[in-house]
Parts: structure tokens; C-alpha cells; sequence
């Protein structure tokens, strides 16, 4: 439902029409996207303590971003699921209202998450605009515009000043076990397809990116994606440290002091390779005699040392045996004294 036209009172609505029920095409082909549970949505978007805000013209996602002016012009204050979609009641400030019973812009513009599969999941805010896209409801539909290789920085917990080679060495390390790699590539083919790029290469989804700036439209539907992308790229590298800090210290195992505190320098190795490494390769490596613990001796008895224990083997005796005559050569020892 667009905002009051020609004709039309010349004050604010109070309710807009902010996303179509059902399937939801656009004019330019992204998507389609499906509102299949309005009450859910609702309930997700009502409930973000930053409320929901109405800008223009995506102030909020785009100069609010590089840290110009992008005030708002109201706030959604409740929400409606009626037959046709979502409608929410909008507190006006002055200016909002003012743009609004002037004329000055004519449709309404919500900024949503969906999954991967289009299902609409959250309003996040929503803009006045004069540009359509969304069919069902005149409104362009958005999803936050971004700096893709700062956004990019950021999942992969570099350093904000990382250049685009380590962001490229780094998403390429994160391809490197087989199974992850095709999560990995399932991800980057969709974020390389919405930017026109075809397949996954890193640097290719990158360059292409970085010059993204002078056509907002052709981005702005990643948000959902880049945060699945958040969560998988973490699990897949904590799940390759853990794998190679594994490795590591169960090959070095028979090094002296390594292996009653193999948690440990597992836990230090997945936050320092390096480190752990050139740490654990300095301490002596020990024989199978030295690293066979003794037994814990029994009531009487007496505690075998490696080197004990090695005796009794070659005399073909028993632990416990060999320890009993250790044990009555000791008691006879005491006595002669």
C-alpha cells in the first residue's frame, strides 16, 4: 500500500503496509522471498530493544555508516498481521510526518533478515522512498548496504587494517579440510552470485566487492548470508584447530611432560601453534621405559619404578611378584638392623 497520494489528506497515516503476505517477488529479481509466519516475525521484530525505526532513503544503512546523519523520521510502535501482510502503527516525529503529508516521498520501504531459503524472519527498520521494487507491497525492499571486505575483516577476526590478500589467505585456510571447504564454497557461490560473480573464488567475490559501492541494489541482500556465513566460518575454525591441535600433541605424547597436561597445551596450541610447537619440540623425548607409570602399590606393598619394572620383565616375573620380594628383602633389611 503506497503512503497518501495526490488528493489524498495531507497528514501522516498512522498504519502503513510494511511487507506482503505470502510470496514476495521483486522487481529487480532477487529472491523471491516468503512471509510464512507473520506472528513469529512480529514477535522477533518487536522484541529488539533498539526498536524499529523509520529513516528515508536507507539513512541507516548507508550514510549512517560512514558516520553521517541518518535520523529517524518514527518509530513502529506495534504491528498487525492482517490478510494481506504486516502493518505496523508509526509514531511520527515532526519531520517525518511533514515529509510524509507533503508528498515528498510515497512509498515505504521495509529492511528485513531471511534465511537462505527466503523466509522472511525479522524486521529490522524501514525507509520512505520513491523507488518501488518490492511487488505486493510499493516499496523497495533492502537489506543493509556494507563494506563487504570490512564485513569480511570482521568474521574472520582479522585486524581491521588486514589487506585484501590476508582476507584471500585466510577465507582460502578456512577451505582447506575437504568438508568444510564445501560449506565454505556453498557460501562464498552465493555471495559471488548476488555480487555477478560465478563460482566461489575469494578473490574474484572480493574485487568484485570492493567495487559494489556505485550500485547499492546489487549487495544490499546479504546481510542474512554474510551472518550465516558468521557463525559457520567460527565453528569451522575452531573445528580445524582443534583437529591439528589434536594431532600435534597426541604425536608428541612421549615427550617429557607432555602428556599429563595434554588439555592443556591442546587448548594452548588452538589459540597459538607456533608457540606450542617450538615449546613441545624442545623438551626430550622419553623411552618406553621411562614413560610406563608405575603401579599404585597395594596395601604393604611398594611402588616400582620405571627402571624396576624393566627388571622384572627381563627376570619374567610378575609387577606384583618382583614388588612382593622387593617388599621381603626390604622387611629383612630392617630387621638385620
Amino acid at each position: 500500500m503506497p503512503l497518501p497520494g495526490p488528493g489524498a489528506s495531507a497528514t501522516a497515516p498512522e498504519w502503513i503496509h510494511i511487507l506482503p503476505a505470502g510470496l514476495i517477488a521483486t522487481r529487480d529479481g532477487r529472491g523471491p522471498y516468503r512471509l510464512e509466519d507473520a506472528a513469529a516475525v512480529i514477535a522477533a521484530s518487536l522484541s529488539d530493544e533498539r526498536g524499529v525505526a523509520i529513516d528515508e532513503n536507507h539513512a541507516t544503512d548507508l550514510a549512517g555508516r560512514e558516520g553521517r546523519s541518518a535520523p529517524a523520521l518514527g518509530w513502529i510502535e506495534e504491528m498487525q498481521a492482517r490478510p494481506d501482510g504486516i502493518w505496523a502503527r508509526v509514531a511520527w516525529n515532526r519531520q517525518g510526518a511533514t515529509l510524509v503529508a507533503e508528498r515528498a516521498y510515497r512509498h515505504v520501504s521495509p529492511v528485513f533478515l531471511h534465511d537462505r531459503d527466503g523466509r522472511v524472519h525479522q524486521i529490522l527498520r524501514a525507509s520512505l522512498v520513491n523507488i518501488p521494487n518490492l511487488r505486493g507491497l510499493t516499496a523497495l525492499n533492502m537489506e543493509t548496504d556494507m563494506d563487504l571486505l570490512a564485513r569480511l575483516i570482521e568474521l574472520l577476526g582479522l585486524d581491521a587494517a588486514a589487506t585484501e590478500a590476508q582476507v584471500i589467505e585466510a577465507v582460502d585456510k578456512l577451505r582447506a579440510p575437504a568438508a568444510d571447504a564445501a560449506a565454505l564454497n556453498a557460501s562464498l557461490s552465493e555471495i559471488g552470485a548476488a555480487l555477478g560473480v560465478a563460482g566461489g573464488d575469494a578473490a574474484r567475490v572480493l574485487a568484485a566487492a570492493r567495487t559494489a559501492g556505485r550500485a547499492p541494489d546489487a549487495v544490499v541482500a546479504l546481510q542474512a548470508e554474510l551472518t550465516s556465513v558468521a557463525s559457520e566460518l567460527a565453528a569451522m575454525r575452531e573445528a580445524t584447530a582443534r583437529r591439528a591441535a589434536d594431532a600435534f600433541v597426541d604425536a608428541n605424547l612421549d615427550r617429557a611432560g607432555v602428556k599429563p597436561l595434554r588439555d592443556h597445551y591442546v587448548a594452548m596450541h588452538m589459540e597459538n601453534p607456533a608457540r606450542v610447537e617450538k615449546e613441545i619440540g624442545a623438551m626430550p623425548r622419553l623411552s618406553g621405559a621411562a614413560m610406563r607409570q608405575a603401579p599404585k602399590p597395594v596395601a604393604g606393598g611398594i611402588a616400582l619404578s620405571a627402571e624396576q619394572l624393566t627388571v622384572a620383565r627381563m627376570l619374567g616375573q610378575k609387577p606384583e611378584d618382583y614388588a612382593a620380594t622387593l617388599a621381603s628383602e626390604r622387611a629383612a633389611d630392617e630387621e638385620a638392623v
